[in-house]
């Protein structure tokens, strides 16, 4: 009986062993994907000199000894659907207006902050705020945030108070606005309308004939910060609406521009990390959303994005000049931006663009012969 009990116990081990010792197909797998962070977002993320990599990936790369691979998206309907695609991206860059889409299709998870020990450093306008919050648990982790505002170039006029000023005869074919949907939430409040995001069709005619007058004062649309800075270095505009403040950045070509943010109010958005349900990195897309938020990654980001820093702490990395340019010093700033939201009639303002910039079209035409 004793014997047969051994004999029991020494096959139990050898079993034990062997099941320990084997090696099934997947584990490598595994083990691999875990060495591999997958994160996709807006493209103004993407690493100057590395475009497949995202801001900070240096850093961490060498701390934890795993590779980042950075998709770099342009707009919302990209996100979301990379969000939702097999590819198992870990992390997502979103927009504020994203994140709940995201949250409602199931594919984000909710956070554990006590594995974020920065995000307690966040502006106050940014922790714990309403747009990443659902049901008591936060989805989404601030990163960086800006206006949409009013640029224009200090040498040649003294400050504006107003959106209006684009219309101003005395600027005639010196104006570029953004090629996109933001021209009309700029003409829009313009006009006072705050309600930008959902026009009725009323306003939204009246707003077209506003931006069919702009179109005798623009130089050209840009479609990209590329062009708006090559406009900017050739003399072609004096003013501008931006999505970034590239006044820090100008200033090395010797141009002294500043932005502000109208009576009227400016569009503005802040941009997040969230941690998608098809991870299978959860621990290291923690670390890596710590890591982004840390000062000095944000100061970082500052200087390839012109944007402001979700981190406070940030700002005892920077001087007088950077604290002054991101308006960082000004409390009400963030506070006059009108947040970015879903349209629920897109469709509308799109029908709109396209009528502006064919009008355009015919007049640079007209102009040319």
């Amino acid at each position: 009986m004793i014997k047969t009990k051994k004999t029991l116990i020494v096959g139990f081990f050898i079993l034990l062993f062997a099941l320990l010792s084997a090696s099934p197909v997947f584990s490598h797998t595994s083990e691999a994907e875990s060495n591999i962070l997958r994160v996709a977002g807006w493209d103004v993320y993407a690493d100057p000199d590395n475009p497949a990599k995202t801001i900070g990936y240096q850093a961490f790369e060498q701390q934890e000894k795993v590779i980042i691979e950075f998709t770099a998206l342009s707009n919302l309907e990209s996100i979301i659907e990379a969000a939702e695609s097999t590819d198992h991206y870990d992390l997502i860059i979103v927009s504020n207006e994203g994140v709940k889409p995201l949250y409602q299709m199931g594919l984000a998870k909710p956070l554990d902050l006590t594995r974020i020990p920065n995000y307690q450093s966040l502006h106050n306008n940014l922790k714990y705020n309403a747009w990443c919050q659902f049901d008591a648990d936060v989805y989404a982790v601030p990163w960086a945030w800006g206006p949409t505002g009013l640029l224009y170039d200090q040498e040649q006029l003294k400050e504006p108070d107003s959106w209006s000023i684009l219309w101003d005869e005395r600027y005639r074919n010196s104006v570029s606005v953004w090629d996109d949907v933001s021209m009309i939430w700029t003409a829009a409040l313009s006009m006072g309308y705050k309600n930008v995001f959902n026009l009725t069709r009323e306003q939204l005619n009246e707003v077209k004939q506003k931006l069919l007058t702009l179109n005798g004062q623009v130089f050209d649309y840009y479609d990209g910060n590329d062009q708006m800075l090559s406009y900017i270095e050739n003399d072609n505009v004096v003013l501008l609406n931006s999505w970034f403040d590239p006044s820090r950045r100008l200033l090395a070509k010797d141009k002294k521009y500043k932005m502000i943010i109208p009576q009227e109010g400016a569009v503005g958005m802040f941009d997040s990390y969230l941690i998608t349900t098809r991870t299978d990195s959860e621990a290291l897309a923690y670390r890596f959303i710590n890591h982004q938020i840390s000062p000095a990654v944000q100061k970082q980001m500052i200087e390839i994005t012109g944007l402001s820093p979700s981190n406070i702490e940030t700002i005892g990395l920077l001087n007088q000049d950077e604290i002054q340019s991101l308006h960082l010093h000004e409390i009400d700033y963030f506070n006059r931006m009108i947040l970015w939201d879903i349209m629920p009639r897109k469709h509308l303002y799109e029908e709109v663009l396209d009528e502006i910039r064919k009008d355009f079209e015919i007049r640079a035409a007209a102009s040319a012969q």
